[in-house]
């Protein structure tokens, strides 16, 4: 899977905004980085395809209505851990964890940013 390409076009106006929304980005493309160092499950590699074109989707309709990230880190939050957590599906990557803020020690600022509380 490939990171997301900041674009000049998917600027809001509000300088708070891009900031949140490029903070976002570079979140998303950190977890991406980062997951593609490990061997996961696919159900990990769809939520994070499905993430990628949401935003930018997002950001290339409305850029100014869109804060990417409170709305995105609720909704990961509500879906982990993935069904095949701990199951024999699962692939022990250490993705889901981190993304719930337990650990993994190399991965852990993605998860952070991604999940910040808002």
């Amino acid at each position: 899977m490939r990171p997301i390409r900041w674009n000049s076009r998917y600027r809001s106006g509000d300088a708070e905004t891009d900031r949140r929304n490029r903070a976002f980005v570079d979140c998303l493309n950190s977890l991406i980085d980062a997951a593609g160092q490990r061997e996961h499950c696919q159900e990990l590699e769809d939520v994070i395809a499905r993430f990628s074109a949401e935003a930018q989707q997002l950001l290339e309709a409305h850029p100014a209505d869109s804060d990417l990230s409170a709305a995105s880190g609720r909704r990961l939050r509500a879906l982990l851990p993935l069904s095949p957590y701990g199951s024999a599906a699962c692939r022990q990557c250490g993705l889901c964890d981190l993304a719930q803020q337990r650990i993994a020690q190399h991965l852990e600022a993605p998860a952070r940013c991604l999940l910040i509380q808002s």
